[in-house]
């Protein structure tokens, strides 16, 4: 029997594909099924760890907010634990318990964020800009406590920048009042919609084995099975005190993935009602000089991103600037790994399905 022999096309994916988000790959195809897919980055390459080496360690604090605006507490915080750490710096409680309030927030609206973006690649139109329209709420309180909205510039090395009000803590309550009952809203529209649950349900599937072969992190490696998440596991802050549980499925696929961060958005809720509630008095900070040298040394710190686990390593030569800073973003692995593994044999339809099913953030891959 002859061979038959295998004609293909090969398609772009992005960058300016509006389900691509700045992120550009070459799919290889036959017919409707997909035989390969290529990861072709560095459409936002903008060398923030060149850039972190001529700056003061404080000066750093702004800096990272952009490797990834939809979750810039995260980059904050890891930073200015890696050099707290390195120097022995000393946090006030209160500050600790402020900056996670802001992280878990940030968490919050990152997942929210990717609720709308998902919505736009399965063609629910209305259910991004509702999203985004409650994204918009968190911003506001991004904006009061610390005068920024989409880049804070809030986390310093010994705490925070300003203190939180009342009336910040007041609007807090409120917001997560109201986010908790459209998680609701958006089971019935979204999550338990036919169509959604068809789109997703069983595509992109990712083994517990592969996931951790391939280096998934956060919630994508959480849907398969794997119980691990940095705050539970490798505790920093004020952590230890908070009750929360680490969401897990076992699917493993993009409806699995989905659904982890719907309930994480309900834990990262249940997460910040703590922290306000025992949001303890006193200094907010310890004033650091604007020319403070980290002592000569090395570090590595950890913290659960909302996309995962984000790793600062940073080396000290004793100057006022970092001697060199390494970045470990969760993107990395689901942009350039684990997509390209699980779009092969997949249908071109769920490439978009598949690629925001991992929510990668084209900014923190290409730093």
């Amino acid at each position: 029997m002859e061979e038959r022999e295998i004609s293909f096309a090969t398609l772009p994916f992005g960058p300016q594909h509006p389900a691509s988000s700045h992120f550009h790959a070459l799919v290889k195809v036959e017919g409707e099924g997909v035989l390969e897919l290529e990861p072709h980055p560095g459409y936002l390459h903008r060398g923030f760890e060149k850039l972190m080496e001529y700056r003061t360690h404080p000066q750093n604090c702004v800096l990272v907010d952009r490797i990834c605006v939809l979750d810039p507490f995260a980059n904050e915080l890891g930073y200015v634990n890696a050099v707290e750490k390195l120097g022995n710096l000393e946090v006030p409680e209160r500050g600790r318990y402020i900056r996670l309030i802001m992280t878990e927030f940030g968490r919050i609206q990152s997942h929210i964020t990717w609720i709308g973006i998902m919505g736009m690649a399965l063609g629910f139109d209305s259910i991004c800009r509702i999203a985004w329209g409650d994204r918009e709420k968190i911003i506001r309180l991004n904006e009061m406590a610390t005068g920024g909205r989409l880049y804070p510039c809030y986390f310093c090395l010994g705490g925070t920048r300003r203190d939180i009000s009342p009336e910040f803590v007041k609007l807090a309550f409120e917001t997560l009042n109201y986010l908790e009952e459209q998680l609701d809203f958006y089971d019935r529209v979204f999550f338990n919609n036919e169509s959604f649950i068809t789109r997703t349900k069983g595509v992109g599937k990712l083994t517990a084995k592969e996931a951790i072969e391939l280096g998934a992190t956060g919630p994508n490696l959480r849907a398969c099975g794997i119980d691990y998440d940095v705050r539970k596991d490798e505790p920093y802050e004020v952590y230890p005190k908070v009750n929360f549980r680490a969401i897990t499925r076992v699917e493993g696929d993009a409806y699995a993935r989905s659904l982890c961060r719907r309930d994480e958005i309900a834990e990262s809720i249940s997460i910040v009602r703590q922290l306000l509630r025992d949001l303890p008095e006193g200094p907010f900070n310890t004033e650091v000089n604007p020319l403070y040298a980290a002592p000569k040394g090395e570090c590595y710190f950890c913290v659960e991103a909302a996309r995962g686990e984000l790793c600062f390593h940073m080396v000290s030569d004793g100057s006022p600037f970092p001697y060199r800073v390494k970045v470990r973003g969760p993107s990395f692995s689901h942009s350039l790994v684990e997509f390209p593994r699980l779009a092969k044999g997949a249908m071109i339809a769920d490439i978009p399905v598949i690629y925001w099913s991992l929510d990668p953030c084209p900014a923190d891959m290409d730093r």
